[in-house]
């Protein structure tokens, strides 16, 4: 499933702090499938989570099509909506955690197993990618936002805790093939009938080298895909009138909270990311609620993950101080 309309994303190579640049999205990730010597499979590399239309352009910094993406809130779309499985660092635990997963999508929807991508990530956790033409998605600004709440009610009904950064439009994805900055080893492709039968332990063996694969065959549209796509996105719609509602009708809850759910927030980021933490907390919001709350909106604008999680603790510790 191609999409014409959504052809654009960015490319990193090396360290995910380095220069986004703008590249036609599917000709990179069938670079790095096929290991490609332009790929660069030897270095760490990232691709953007999502693909975007001609008005990602606009962004374009340099010559060299240097992206500045942050703040960036148009429209996006994908082929595959993405889980990053990490059991915090347990391995065994990931695997464990794939599997239900995986067993869960397949007795869901009519799709065979060589359908789904499945990777070990080159550390200690696995990527698996179900593709979006069983839900037969279009392109939105909310299109992000919708299949964050997709994999989350998978990933619940299967008991699998994911990483939800990775439904933010422009936080990077670690790319097919690529090495693992700390490790070393290689986010590697492995068919259903791996990562059910090895060993994690055999699995993280065979990561020490790249392994070329072939893009799997679009499966057709599916009733309760489509089901599903649509029961998120009216989730995503009644969240987003909630938001506006209690905008007006709450006081005590500053406007810069809402901000930063919606992703909607100008320098200083990080700033209105620690004020919004801090006004939570003097309401007596839990810890844990603040980060689910404020983390993917954050990201959206823009700043790199460690910065939200300093600039949240900092906010919830100054709010724990004026209780």
């Amino acid at each position: 499933m191609n999409n014409d309309a959504m052809p654009l994303g960015y490319r990193i190579v090396g360290p995910c702090d380095r220069e986004r640049r703008l590249v036609d999205y599917d000709r990179a990730f069938a670079a790095y499938a096929a290991c490609d010597s332009l790929a660069h499979t030897d270095q760490q590399g990232f691709l953007s989570p999502f693909q975007y239309d001609d008005a990602i352009r606009e962004r374009i910094v340099k010559s060299d099509l240097t992206l500045n993406v942050r703040d960036y809130n148009g429209r996006c779309w994908s082929r595959f909506v993405w889980f990053d499985i990490d059991d915090d660092g347990n391995i065994d635990g990931a695997a464990a955690s794939a599997r239900v997963l995986c067993s869960l999508i397949l007795d869901r929807y009519r799709l065979d197993e060589t359908e789904l991508l499945i990777f070990f990530s080159g550390s200690k956790g696995f990527h698996v990618g179900l593709p979006l033409s069983l839900f037969a998605p279009e392109p939105s600004t909310e299109f992000h936002r919708i299949t964050r709440r997709l994999a989350e009610g998978l990933a619940a009904k299967a008991g699998v805790k994911i990483d939800t950064s990775v439904y933010s439009i422009v936080q990077p994805l670690r790319a097919p093939n690529s090495r693992h900055g700390k490790t070393g080893r290689y986010k590697r492709f492995f068919t259903l009938d791996e990562l059910l039968k090895l060993r994690p332990s055999a699995m993280v063996d065979r990561a020490a080298e790249p392994l070329p694969f072939e893009l799997p065959e679009d499966p057709s549209l599916d009733d309760q895909a489509v089901l599903d796509w649509n029961a998120a996105t009216e989730r995503v719609k009644k969240q987003a009138e909630a938001l506006k509602e209690r905008g007006t009708d709450r006081t005590d809850l500053m406007r810069v909270v809402f901000d930063v759910i919606e992703g909607d927030i100008e320098s200083p980021r990080r700033t209105a990311v620690y004020s919004a933490a801090a006004n939570l907390a003097e309401l007596g919001v839990p810890a844990v609620a603040v980060h689910a709350l404020l983390t993917p909106g954050a990201l959206d604008s823009g700043l790199p993950p460690s910065d939200v999680r300093r600039a949240i603790d900092n906010g919830l510790s100054k709010g724990a101080r004026t209780e």
